[in-house]
């Protein structure tokens, strides 16, 4: 009588506190009876790592995020920028946002209509590496590297971020943006090139009331040094804050190509 009346209490208690006991009770008897145990299904844990995805909203250059930047210069013909600028978008949504370790990526424009800019973002060097040959295809990149280095001083298109100044550059829909490249002469120092434009970027951003921020990027041949300097308004920004003298610092160091540029597409990697 005993056991009768404890067993009613069993079996009120096991789905409450024995439903795992039960399953491998069920699966130990099925081994027993030479039939293959029920298939267990895996339930994450409620504290389990989640995996990290891209933060949304716009892309920030900071030398806090721990990505590969590439930057892609692109010089579009009298009348085609507008057309360029379609198709490039296209594939930025149709191509790169679904390719493997692809991050962020922001594409930007002059107002004098001859030049575009693609800023490129990778989880890691093997995923920009990978990806490469295809993105200079959709780009329309010249092929031959001597080219590209006669046209903008490097062969590359990847960077390392060297300094940040004030707030970090944010490629929002409304921000205006001041790209600067300088394009290192032969036989002259690119690391004091390098360093003589973070100091100007530093003093730049202290000085001219109209920049809210800035970072320098180095490509990673020693070939040219990019300055992006966010304005706070749609105005260009002082370039005469540039001077330090009777020349600009970089002039004897390199060749500059300044324009003021516009965000006109962004885009976020998708699963």
């Amino acid at each position: 009588m005993t056991d009768g009346a404890a067993a009613p209490r069993c079996r009120r208690a096991l789905p409450v506190a024995g439903l795992a006991l039960a399953l491998t009770a069920a699966c130990s008897r099925g081994d027993a009876a030479g039939t293959p145990p029920a298939a267990t299904v895996a339930v994450p844990a409620r504290d389990s790592v989640q995996p990290v995805t891209s933060p949304a909203g716009p892309m920030i250059v900071d030398t806090t995020q721990d990505v590969v930047l590439e930057v892609w210069p692109l010089t579009t013909a009298p009348g085609r920028q507008v057309e360029d600028t379609r198709r490039i978008v296209e594939h930025m949504h149709a191509d790169l946002a679904f390719l493997p370790g692809f991050d962020a990526a922001t594409l930007l424009a002059s107002g004098d209509g001859t030049t575009l800019v693609l800023l490129a973002a990778w989880r890691d060097s093997l995923a920009a590496d990978t990806a490469s040959s295809r993105l200079a295809g959709w780009l329309r990149v010249e092929a031959d590297t001597a080219l590209r280095r006669r046209r903008l001083g490097t062969a590359t298109a990847r960077v390392q971020l060297r300094r940040t100044a004030g707030t970090p550059p944010m490629f929002s829909d409304v921000a205006m943006l001041q790209f600067t490249r300088y394009a290192v002469k032969p036989g002259h120092s690119f690391g004091a090139l390098a360093a003589l434009a973070d100091s100007n970027l530093t003093m730049r951003v202290l000085r001219d009331t109209s920049a809210q921020g800035g970072a320098t990027l180095s490509a990673r041949d020693s070939g040219a040094v990019y300055m992006i300097v966010q304005a706070r308004n749609a105005t260009a920004l002082d370039a005469a804050l540039q001077s330090a003298g009777p020349l600009p610092f970089w002039a004897p160091f390199a060749t500059r190509d300044e324009q003021l540029l516009a965000v006109v597409a962004g885009v976020r990697g998708r699963p």
